[in-house]
């Protein structure tokens, strides 16, 4: 359990059932302490990345609002407290002043196409990639490559670009079956970017994955690096997709998938957007992309 999630609980032992949770923004919602007499009207709004937390309904009357030490200070016993003291969140002021490091390629990236066929060390990156189904084709067409040197040493790197062809991330997979690690990715704020942007048609049907190996499979796919839709690319979905929208997340997503469809299909995409119901134990990769007998249909 990482800190944020330890937060999370603590503050449902504070406040209770939650309501709203976006996990990829933060933000939560409980039943307010001082107003909230009926239940389920969640008025209390907190953002667990940004540490502060706000009440809809009395927020200005009672003053329930600020940061989250104020509220435990308020609401919180001895325990809770000093567990917050703890897990708690930096302040706006301290995300606003931390710069982030720039994305650049690991040290010792090489490309595929760049390196001699019979160097060993290359010849174990292309072995783990073609034991995954990945073709020639789909190396060249996503600039794949690996680090035989560094911090990355022993991993495959799988770059990202924007719209102007400028690297915004990358995701580096280890192919050793043993790492306790197996991936190592830039410390970049992934809810600003969009994976493989320059690669998206927006005018085509786009493909929702978790991560880039399903995404290698599908036509036109679009990366979420996780179970969660950023902001951003909620937006720019909505914006720009023109074709349907295809949810194609892992078999154990699928609670994770009905959300998503739920969220989309709305406004000028309603009717628009498809789901795929995969095998609990499988995903996009172990299918090599053969998804055409998972559709579902669900009847709103």
């Amino acid at each position: 359990m990482d800190e944020q999630e330890a937060l999370v609980e603590l503050l449902e032992e504070l406040l209770g059932d939650h309501g709203l949770h976006y996990p990829n923004r933060g933000q939560i919602a409980f039943n307010c302490p001082v107003c909230d007499e009926e239940r389920n009207k969640h008025n209390l709004e907190i953002n667990y990345i940004t540490n502060v937390y706000k009440c809809w309904a009395c927020g200005d009357s009672e003053g329930t609002h600020g940061s989250l030490g104020k509220l435990f200070d308020k609401f919180g016993n001895r325990k809770q407290k000093k567990l917050f003291n703890i897990l708690k969140p930096e302040t706006v002021q301290d995300i606003k002043t931390k710069k982030k490091p720039k994305v650049q390629l690991p040290e010792n990236f090489t490309l595929f196409k760049d390196s001699h066929p019979v160097y060993p060390v290359r010849r174990q990156a292309y072995n783990y990639l073609k034991s995954r189904g990945i073709t020639d084709e789909i190396i060249e067409k996503f600039g794949i490559g690996f680090c035989d040197k560094g911090s990355h040493t022993g991993r495959i790197i799988i770059p990202s670009y924007d719209n102007n062809g400028k690297l915004n991330y990358y995701v580096g997979r280890s192919w050793d079956v043993h790492s306790r690690a197996k991936y190592r990715n830039p410390e970049a704020e992934k809810e600003k970017i969009i994976f493989w942007e320059s690669l998206i048609n927006w005018d085509k049907d786009i493909y929702l994955v978790e991560g880039a190996f399903d995404g290698m499979f599908l036509d036109n796919p679009v990366v979420m690096l996780g179970k969660h839709m950023s902001e951003l690319l909620f937006e720019t979905i909505y914006k720009k997709a023109k074709g349907n929208i295809i949810i194609c997340l892992d078999g154990d997503a699928w609670v994770n998938a009905v959300k998503l469809y739920h969220e989309l299909n709305g406004g000028e995409l309603w009717g628009k957007v498809k789901i795929v119901k995969l095998p609990k134990d499988k995903d996009v990769c172990d299918l090599r992309g053969d998804i055409n007998e998972y559709y579902y249909e669900i009847r709103d």
